[in-house]
């Protein structure tokens, strides 16, 4: 006479699976609010409440001319990179430091371009998803270049962008 052995076992790959996924949805939900709030308070001038830099990227492209700003901003203080990236022509590029009020960015551009680094005088303005700053033809001031007139000139206008 045989007798089969039958083995009852749990299989705790079932019962882990419905917890995991609330897991998994509960921290979903928090961090994208955390996101939105530093998305916001960098938006409204200020950066966020929590210590940590914000980190936020725009680019214009127009035909095969590229403009890519990255920003970090850590309260008032901003740190980043610009470049200016016109199809086969001379670019520019170079980091970026300056003071965050309200929605303006006052900063020195160190932009090198053609085998020379230059200090250029550079207003950003944050609008909404937007970065703007205006370009042109500039003087040299106190070892800075700064926009003869600060009114005309090309307007770059960059949209927000992943960070990559």
């Amino acid at each position: 006479m045989s007798y089969k052995v039958k083995y009852d076992f749990i299989d705790y790959r079932r019962l882990f699976m419905p917890f995991a996924f609330l897991i998994f949805l509960s921290g979903c939900g928090q961090s994208s609010t955390k996101k939105e709030a530093a998305a916001d308070s960098t938006a409204n001038g200020s950066a966020s409440t929590t210590g940590l830099p914000d980190t936020l990227c725009f680019r214009q492209v127009v035909g095969r001319d590229s403009t890519i700003l990255h920003l970090v901003i850590k309260g008032s203080t901003v740190t980043g990179e610009l470049s200016v990236l016109p199809f086969e022509k001379d670019r520019a590029r170079g980091s970026v430091e300056g003071t965050l009020t309200n929605h303006q960015i006052q900063a020195v551009w160190q932009r090198s371009g053609e085998g020379v680094t230059q200090p250029y005088e550079v207003v950003f303005t944050m609008k909404g998803d937007a970065v703007t700053w205006r370009e042109g033809e500039r003087i040299e001031k106190n070892g800075k270049w700064v926009l003869k007139n600060p009114e005309q000139g090309y307007e770059y206008v960059l949209m927000k962008a992943d960070c990559q």
